[in-house]
């Protein structure tokens, strides 16, 4: 009898040690599982550098404008002065980018001061406020620009842009004329 005593004491100390263990590794479980809830998912900004990176094909303002056939649907590179953000590329049915999703902005046409209108240029929102140096561009910063002739609507060219670099910042000293010197 004293055999089969200590013989179910030692089973029922053993039935407690396993008990325990296996409340011990739910316990650590649900730590793991609750601190893991608990954390708060970091939003990566995405930072779109201002960098223009394999051009193929650049071309002046003045080929662009003069042949919009030649280059619907191809890539290319061109280099401007910077005017404005407008809306000349948004809005329009034929060529249709939406003033929701998109910022479109203007050049000036070769040594003047004048906005070249032909020309329509359009860029997502969100890929324009992610971009480092976008927000901080002024008239007359001198910009290369690459992206796609994606409609010739009006015998225009209307370009969305994928990358854009602004390669000098303008300090309101240089004149119009140096300035397109630089782009050309």
């Amino acid at each position: 009898m004293l055999l089969k005593s200590s013989k179910t004491n030692l089973q029922n100390k053993l039935n407690l040690l396993l008990l325990s263990l296996l409340a011990f590794n739910f316990s650590l479980s649900s730590l793991a599982n609750q601190n893991t809830k608990t954390e708060p998912k970091k939003e990566v900004k995405k930072i779109i550098k201002n960098e223009v990176i394999g051009c193929s094909n650049s071309i002046s303002l003045k080929e662009l404008v003069s042949e919009p056939e030649k280059w619907l649907n191809k890539e290319i590179c061109i280099d401007g002065v910077f005017s404005s953000f407008s809306a000349l590329a948004l809005d329009y049915p034929p060529a249709m980018r939406e003033r929701r999703k998109y910022v479109s902005l203007t050049l000036f046409r070769s040594n003047t001061q004048i906005p070249l209108g032909e020309l329509k240029l359009a860029m997502s929102l969100d890929t324009a406020q992610h971009h480092e140096a976008l927000t901080k561009i002024a008239e007359n910063d001198l910009v290369k620009i690459k992206g796609k002739v994606f409609s010739v609507a009006l015998g225009e060219p209307w370009m969305d842009i994928n990358q854009i670099q602004i390669v000098k910042k303008s300090d309101n000293k240089d004149s119009i004329n140096e300035i397109f010197s630089e782009s050309e």
